[in-house]
């Protein structure tokens, strides 16, 4: 009995042995069966994570075979599920993967990483490759992950980037040239450009800034800028007006002043910059150079006044001229012969003057029009000898009509009368402040004497040199013809020996 109740004890002992194991092993099968859930849902996490990703992934053990791949996989090799276990080197790409399998390897050894960019044999389509190993939790390199991104958007939206960024720069590039090339300034500022403004080059001619090599040049945010004869501050000036009131500022003239220069006459005007959203970006000015506008309009103004002068002056030169040759003529018919005459002479003399705009005259070229009509065709009767000199227009008129007499006299009583008579005529000029000297001279023409009473031509020669140019004359009668000789200070004359095409 003793025995048999032993055994009893002992197997109470065991039975409850048995439940505590029992207790303990549905425990851990509980564990386990969390576990598989827990493994369960990161296993349909990644999956659905890689196909919603759509990023193409091979994992490869150590010898370099399958162990797993995503569905978009199939994209780039022919798999199919049984090619697990097999060498990825022997499943065919559908891209050239020439260097793959050495990729591969590399990155098992030296444990790096390698990143190429691959297009489809069969599209279009490219992607971004990545080769890096496979690490455990336990960080231990259980093999080589190769994954393939597609790029393909991306690519394309890099070369249309590129082709819109190459666009834009030949747009800009042309852009520049227009505003190198025009003959307007251009300044260009933007808002909160507090230094400097940018200007092509014809604006920085004007501001009187260096060029630099840029076909845009850097220049200061104000310039010295005069409007009615008031020199504008930094704020009232087109830019700055344009950029404060967000207002187009119509163009007006004004006169930009340079640094050891006379300035410059332009007409000014500036216009606002916009945003998308309609807030001011800056604002663009226009430098139009109106010099020679201006000095055409001075020149205008002087050409006005003189010909006023040369009217009054011609009115009261036709007035002596009248009055005296009505008292010296013997008759109507002589005093309209002459009148007529003397007339035409003014009027070649004053054509002349017209061609240069009534500002000077060649003293060779006054001359050859006044003995024109009495050369002959080879021109040996008439000797023009000194070198180019310059007359203003009150002198080329006077002399005009001396020279006008001078001839006159001698194509009717002088050496222009005979065959074999020449007239020669030589001037220079003396030292600075001098005169200058003229002397007509007639050669072989008949003998003339020294009238008794002075004639109409005389007088008028005599006294158009004194009153009108402060000059002299000096006639001398020879037995070979008429002598001539005129002195005229270079201040009345206005005589340079500036040579001229003309001349």
């Amino acid at each position: 009995n003793e025995e048999l109740q032993s055994s009893n004890e002992e197997l109470e002992t065991s039975k409850e042995e048995l439940q505590s194991i029992n207790e303990e092993l549905q425990t851990v099968n509980a564990e386990l069966n969390l576990r598989v859930d827990e493994l369960s849902r990161a296993n349909n996490d990644m999956a659905n994570l890689l196909e919603s990703t759509q990023i193409a992934t091979i994992f490869l053990d150590r010898d370099l075979c399958i162990k797993s791949f995503t569905p978009a996989t199939r994209d780039l090799f022919r798999l199919v599920e049984s090619d697990v276990g097999r060498p990825l080197a022997h499943v065919r790409p559908r891209f050239a993967a020439d260097g793959l399998q050495a990729d591969i390897e590399q990155v098992l050894q030296r444990l790096g990483t390698i990143e190429r960019q691959i297009q489809s044999a069969e599209s279009d389509t490219r992607y971004i490759m990545r080769v890096l190993p496979y690490r455990t939790i336990d960080n231990v390199i259980a093999g080589v992950v190769v994954t393939f991104v597609d790029v393909t958007r991306i690519a394309r939206a890099e070369e249309r980037i590129g082709s819109l960024t190459h666009d834009l720069r030949n747009r800009i590039e042309s852009l520049e040239t227009l505003l190198d090339l025009v003959p307007v300034g251009i300044v260009i500022a933007g808002v909160g450009d507090s230094q400097e403004f940018r200007a092509n080059r014809r604006a920085a001619e004007l501001a009187g800034e260096p060029l630099s090599g840029a076909k845009l040049t850097s220049m200061p945010t104000a310039l010295d800028v005069v409007r009615e004869g008031k020199a504008l501050d930094a704020v009232d000036q087109p830019l700055a007006m344009a950029i404060r009131t967000g207002e187009a500022v119509p163009q007006y003239e004004a006169r930009i002043e340079k640094p050891g220069s006379t300035g410059v006459d332009v007409m000014v005007s500036a216009t606002p910059l916009f945003d998308e959203s309609g807030k001011v970006r800056g604002a663009i000015s226009t430098l139009v150079d109106i010099s020679r506008h201006k000095e055409a309009e001075r020149s205008q103004e002087r050409l006005l006044h003189e010909l006023q002068h040369r009217v009054k002056n011609i009115l009261s030169t036709i007035t002596a001229l009248t009055s005296r040759m009505i008292r010296s003529s013997h008759s109507m018919a002589d005093f309209s012969t002459a009148f007529q005459e003397r007339l035409q002479g003014m009027a070649r003399t004053h054509e002349l003057l017209s061609q240069h705009n009534w500002e000077r005259a060649g003293l060779k070229e006054l001359l050859r029009m006044t003995l024109a009509p009495y050369e002959a065709r080879d021109r040996q009767n008439v000797v023009l000898e000194g070198g180019p000199v310059q007359l203003n227009a009150s002198a080329a008129a006077t002399l005009g009509m001396v020279f006008f007499e001078l001839a006159s006299n001698a194509a009717k009583y002088g050496a222009l009368e005979t065959e074999n008579g020449r007239v020669e005529v030589k001037w220079r000029i003396g030292e600075p402040g001098g005169s200058l000297s003229i002397v007509w001279k007639e050669i072989d023409g008949p003998v003339v004497e020294e009238p008794l009473k002075k004639s109409f031509g005389t007088t008028f020669i005599q006294q158009s040199l004194n009153y009108e140019l402060g000059g002299s004359v000096d006639l001398k009668f020879k037995e070979s013809g008429l002598e001539c000789s005129l002195q005229i200070p270079l201040s009345l004359a206005g005589a340079t020996d500036v040579p001229v095409k003309d001349e």
